[in-house]
């Protein structure tokens, strides 16, 4: 009788785990990213600014709700390694004449057609990161479009 007890408290246990880690199960991504790739950077400006961009945008996507799923890599070529996520961003910074330039662009995972790009060229890093947050704004309105939903202000 002890053991039938002992069995029923670890079927029990076993059930309320599975309840929870059903119940903790990730939101399927809207959009997926990776790190953006940067031109050759002796002084580390661009990959500093790369990873402020990417962050302030994931941030963003976030706030709006939107679920975002991170990858260590991700180009055209490896795109469909993003599904299920239906959309994915790819960035890039490089520098030319003294200026920092950023291009992000949303593409659709199943098809790789490029839906959207953004653009921004300055002196100044901080500006060049803060193209991630503006960005977000506007790939959250497409997102949401996608879903049907009225986009959130």
């Amino acid at each position: 009788m002890r053991y039938v007890c002992v069995l029923a408290v670890a079927l029990v246990q076993f059930a309320v785990m599975t309840v929870d880690a059903d119940a903790q199960s990730p939101v399927p991504a809207d959009v997926a990213v990776a790190t953006f790739t940067v031109d050759d950077d002796g002084d580390g400006v661009l990959r500093a600014a790369a990873d402020s961009c990417l962050e302030r945008l994931v941030r963003g996507l976030k706030d709006k709700s939107i679920a975002v799923a991170r990858h260590s890599q991700l180009s055209e070529k490896t795109l469909k390694s993003a599904q299920p996520a239906p959309l994915a961003v790819l960035g890039h910074l490089s520098r030319e004449k003294g200026l920092i330039q950023a291009e992000l662009r949303l593409l659709e995972v199943g098809s790789g057609e490029e839906m959207r790009t953004y653009f921004n060229s300055d002196k100044d890093p901080g500006v060049i990161a803060d193209l991630g947050m503006a960005a977000s704004a506007r790939i959250a309105a497409v997102v949401q479009e996608r879903k049907g939903a009225p986009p959130s202000h």
